[in-house]
């Protein structure tokens, strides 16, 4: 199944996923801080937000990067997009406890996924033939 892969679909979805990921949250927390929310409260809320959000971003891009497989191709992005999560929390002292990692992997294999299925490529139509009982190439 590893062979099929297109890993360049894959890593510009997650690329796409992370930059969203950032600007998401950035425009989450800004919105949260301003109505008042706790700064802690705010920045949780962001953050989550912003994580949904590049799941999404990271399977839809991927999906519609590759003409096979898009379900697959979009779960995959959001997934790395959730390991990057998961070592840049842990690099910054969180405990990461192991359901808590398994269940955000969960959340972007479905997210991912879902988005991939619904935005990504549609497949072609197959090509009409002529008149003369060609295909039109």
């Amino acid at each position: 199944m590893l062979a099929t892969v297109r890993w360049g679909a894959v890593m510009v979805g997650m690329g796409a996923g992370l930059l969203s990921l950032a600007a998401v949250s950035v425009l989450a927390w800004l919105v949260l801080s301003a109505s008042g929310a706790d700064a802690d409260a705010a920045t949780g809320g962001a953050i989550t937000v912003g994580t949904v959000a590049g799941f999404g971003v990271a399977g839809a891009v991927a999906g519609r990067r590759t003409r096979t497989r898009m379900t697959f191709h979009g779960a995959l992005a959001a997934m790395l997009v959730a390991v990057v999560v998961t070592v840049v929390s842990v690099r910054g002292g969180s405990p990461a406890p192991t359901v808590a990692v398994l269940l955000l992997a969960g959340f972007a294999i479905g997210i991912g996924g879902s988005a991939a299925a619904l935005l990504g490529r549609r497949a072609r139509r197959p090509a009409r033939e002529s008149r003369r009982g060609g295909s039109r190439g």
